[in-house]
């Protein structure tokens, strides 16, 4: 099968499997993040053991489901907002954690479990919170979800396409060389007249402009994500986070836009409500 069919054929699965779950049950959905957040945290620190032989991807794993899992019982479930108060014992786990580990430095366990926790745990958190009844547009979760994954998928197709086409100027090229301001330029533009588009015809829950704002901040913060995992990549030295999806790589290489875009759209939505 050639890159491209198999690219194409696991993408649609990947999108399939994502989108389905989320329209399907709350439960299947938190079986894919709860896996996202799994493998995501694995990749994480096995990136850093290249860095560093003595990282362990253990305490990474554990406090980022417990992150996640959190997050998820609050969405689903509701409970007395000052129980969110827990949220700030979070940042201090991994220093009680490092102590158990004798053999490794104190950066190998304690760096990938925040990173783990804050990149990867807290954004898959945060999508569990679109589907809850303290969700801003409490109801209309799944749809403003699915919206923004289908804007971040929009810029990164027409991104892709309008840079391979007029795409001259880097646009950060230490970390991705081949990403070009034409091409940033071009996936903002589709993404927000995406986001019009779908918010005039389909299902208007936003003024036009709200929605139109709504694909910028997916478009900016989905590339600082993409950005984000790629300078990991390369401070690593290697090529992909993993080789879960054939042709896309791992969990990571998938979802490293959404984890920035998906907590930014979710405060950018609280804020317009």
């Amino acid at each position: 099968m050639s890159n491209f069919w198999k690219r194409t054929v696991f993408g649609t699965l990947f999108v399939v499997v994502v989108i389905g779950s989320l329209w399907l049950h709350f439960g299947a959905f938190f079986a894919v993040m709860a896996f996202v957040v799994f493998k995501g945290s694995e990749e994480m620190c096995a990136m850093f053991s290249h860095i560093d032989d003595t990282a362990s991807d253990k305490p990474a794993r554990l406090l980022s489901l417990l992150l996640f899992f959190f997050l998820a019982y609050f969405s689903y479930f509701g409970f007395a907002s000052k129980w969110l108060c827990l949220l700030l014992l979070f940042p201090l786990l991994p220093f009680v954690v490092a102590l158990f580990f004798k053999k490794s430095h104190f950066a190998s366990i304690a760096v990938p479990c925040w990173i783990s926790m804050f990149f990867v745990a807290l954004p898959c958190g945060l999508m569990t919170l679109f589907l809850g009844k303290y969700f801003a547009f409490a109801g209309h979760g799944q749809y403003l979800l699915t919206l923004s994954f289908i804007l971040i998928w929009t810029n990164d197709v027409f991104a892709y396409l309008t840079g391979s086409v007029i795409g001259k100027h880097k646009l950060c090229e230490r970390i991705s060389p081949k990403k070009t301001i034409e091409g940033s330029l071009g996936g903002a533009v589709f993404a927000m007249l995406a986001a019009f588009l779908i918010n005039r015809y389909v299902n208007p829950l936003m003024s036009d402009w709200c929605a139109v704002g709504l694909g910028l901040v997916s478009v900016v913060f989905g590339s600082l994500g993409d950005l984000c995992e790629s300078m990991l990549k390369r401070q690593a030295g290697i090529k992909d986070s993993g080789d879960l999806i054939p042709g896309h790589g791992g969990i990571l290489d998938r979802f490293d836009a959404s984890f920035l875009a998906i907590p930014s759209v979710f405060v950018y939505l609280t804020l317009i409500a």
